[in-house]
């Protein structure tokens, strides 16, 4: 099993071109020389235009993801500290209640309206 590497903003935009026009490597071509799933490959082109729009609003090269708010960093940081304890714990988590946890966490954070949308990723 490979580890987990995440790619820099300016990582993305590079395979972002390196999948352009007359020199495009494949999606297996891509992972290979980013070290990454070609899940992540596909991931990234599909949401390119966020990235190339992001990196020219950002220019900060060694930002990993944009987050949207300060909540959203509050909502991923609260959300993996309760899956870590309850794997420390050896509970099983399935995807539902994770996403359970997610909802209720955003709520706590003044998501009244239930406008955070949970996702399987």
């Amino acid at each position: 099993m490979t580890s987990r590497h995440e790619l820099t903003l300016h990582e993305k935009i590079q395979l972002i071109f390196d999948n352009k026009d007359g020199n495009a490597l494949s999606h297996r071509r891509l992972a290979k020389k980013y070290n990454i799933s070609l899940d992540s490959v596909s991931n990234i082109l599909k949401h390119k235009i966020e990235y190339l729009n992001g990196y020219e609003i950002n220019q900060t090269q060694n930002v990993k993801r944009i987050l949207k708010d300060v909540n959203a960093q509050k909502l991923d940081e609260q959300v993996n500290e309760w899956f870590a304890q309850q794997r420390a714990k050896k509970i099983a988590i399935s995807s539902p209640i994770l996403q359970e946890k997610a909802r209720e966490i955003a709520e706590s954070l003044g998501d009244r309206f239930g406008s955070f949308k949970v996702s399987n990723g």
